[in-house]
């Protein structure tokens, strides 16, 4: 299972960027960003520039947007990001579809999108395909959420932390990857080089 950081409800761009970089520098998978409907890939560009490492998923409102013109966006975005990007579309299914197959470097009655997407194919997933939960402070019960997602089994989880970048990616991104997770090589990293919150 693979972590993202959620940073949609971050108001600051200056803090989503900084937490960004951090959830770069530590190991997380990816975060989630969105922004003002019809501008969601202008946050998530400016994501992708901060960063080096980190999927940026794009959490897009596909209600009353044409869904080319949303494929252009993302497909500009999968450029600047340098393949870094999947996208969390909420909005009719017939948008979803077209999104999907645009993105997949397909023709949708004779549009085929210019510039083309840096990946093959960019992942386009509903709301309800992404768990998302807030991790409790305490790391046994943090962990116990990590465990019971991971043994579901899901692809992704997206969460909301309510400790330190670093100690989420220390602490939950291996426990996510694998159920043999070596718990004490984070307690001794802890020892080595404390957290302060």
């Amino acid at each position: 299972m693979r972590l993202l950081l959620d940073l949609r409800n971050t108001e600051n761009p200056s803090e989503r960027q900084q937490l960004a970089r951090e959830a770069d520098e530590y190991g997380i998978w990816g975060v989630v960003v969105t922004g003002p409907q019809g501008a969601e890939c202008v946050e998530a560009s400016a994501i992708a520039t901060a960063t080096s490492h980190v999927v940026v998923v794009v959490d897009i409102d596909g209600r009353d947007v044409h869904p080319t013109t949303l494929a252009e966006e993302i497909s500009v975005l999968d450029q600047i990001a340098q393949r870094r990007t999947m996208v969390i579309f909420r909005g009719p299914l017939s948008s979803r579809k077209t999104i999907s197959t645009l993105l997949n470097g397909l023709p949708f009655e004779g549009f085929i999108l210019s510039p083309p997407p840096a990946q093959a194919s960019i992942p386009v997933h509903s709301p309800e395909q992404i768990p998302q939960v807030d991790l409790p402070e305490n790391p046994a019960e943090a962990a116990a959420v990590i465990d019971r997602h991971r043994d579901a089994p899901e692809a992704f989880l997206i969460v909301s932390p309510n400790n330190s970048i670093k100690e989420l990616a220390r602490h939950s991104v291996g426990r996510a990857a694998s159920t043999d997770f070596p718990q004490m090589v984070a307690d001794m990293a802890d020892q080595i080089d404390p957290i302060n919150h």
